[in-house]
């Protein structure tokens, strides 16, 4: 069986509007290639047009949930293509958001966040959700590169910026 390329479906997408980097699309290719056939289920933190949501749907045929979460309330009027696409309005950060998420699927096989890419969101979204990140699953954290904005909350030496934290969790078990 020939595999979708999520890359193609992106460039061909005519729904709603998804904003994602090019060259995050081959990664994706690379990275979710051997869920694609699979009844998988995705989370997606930060909506924005619900566009991502919908070629995510074209690209896991079998998909059980496709959810995805954002703090706007205007993306509740969001009408999208595919039956098994559910959108939970709220913080990621709050225990009512994450209930809400839980009753549609209390683990995941993929996580992206591409929710507000400042620091302490992406520190915080982490540690609430990675426990929900089956075995074998992808977590997934797009604009990294905020991580360095001051105005993100970010800098090359902040301690407490994203990509401090995420070192520090690469650190820990290769420490001697």
């Amino acid at each position: 069986m020939k595999k979708t390329l999520f890359s193609e479906l992106h460039k061909a997408h005519t729904g709603n509007s998804s904003d994602k980097w090019t060259h995050y699309l081959d990664t994706y290719d690379r990275l979710l290639a051997g869920f694609q056939n699979k009844p998988i289920n995705l989370l997606e933190v930060g909506v924005f047009n619900g566009g991502s949501l919908e070629i995510w749907n074209q690209y896991f045929k079998k998909a059980k949930h496709i959810v995805g979460c954002d703090i706007d309330s205007k993306c509740q009027d969001i009408q999208f293509v595919g039956n098994n696409i559910d959108l939970v309005i709220g913080d990621i950060k709050q225990i009512d958001t994450l209930a809400r998420i839980n009753a549609i699927s209390e683990r995941f096989d993929v996580i992206i966040d591409d929710g507000s890419h400042r620091s302490s969101d992406i520190i915080a979204a982490f540690v609430r959700l990675f426990s929900m990140l089956n075995d074998g699953g992808v977590y997934i954290i797009e604009d990294l590169h905020c991580s360095y904005w001051h105005d993100w909350g970010g800098s090359l030496d902040k301690h407490d910026s994203a990509m401090n934290f995420l070192k520090i969790l690469a650190d820990m078990p290769n420490y001697e």
